[in-house]
């Protein structure tokens, strides 16, 4: 059952496909935000000086639902610093 759910589920071609778009997509709107942190909400950007900006960045990243992070890719390709495919 182990190797039928790695070989048909885990690493089917499709989900990896959409595992590289996903981490394509985290990786952007962290560039973004290491770019510009001022699109970071109040709360996140009083913690920069204290915990650094990666780890500010990281931190709220990691908070997000994946509807978020859908949502906030597509405003950041659109309106902010143009985040390269």
């Amino acid at each position: 059952m182990r190797r039928f759910l790695y070989q048909n589920v885990y690493y089917h071609p499709r989900v990896a496909e959409v595992n590289e778009r996903a981490c394509e997509m985290l990786r952007k709107v962290f560039e973004a935000y290491v770019i510009d942190p001022d699109r970071l909400d109040e709360a996140a950007t009083k913690r920069i000086e204290k915990e650094g900006l990666h780890r500010t960045v990281c931190d709220y990243i990691a908070g997000m639902t994946d509807r978020y992070l859908l949502d906030e890719h597509a405003r950041l390709s659109e309106f902010g610093p143009k985040i390269h495919y």
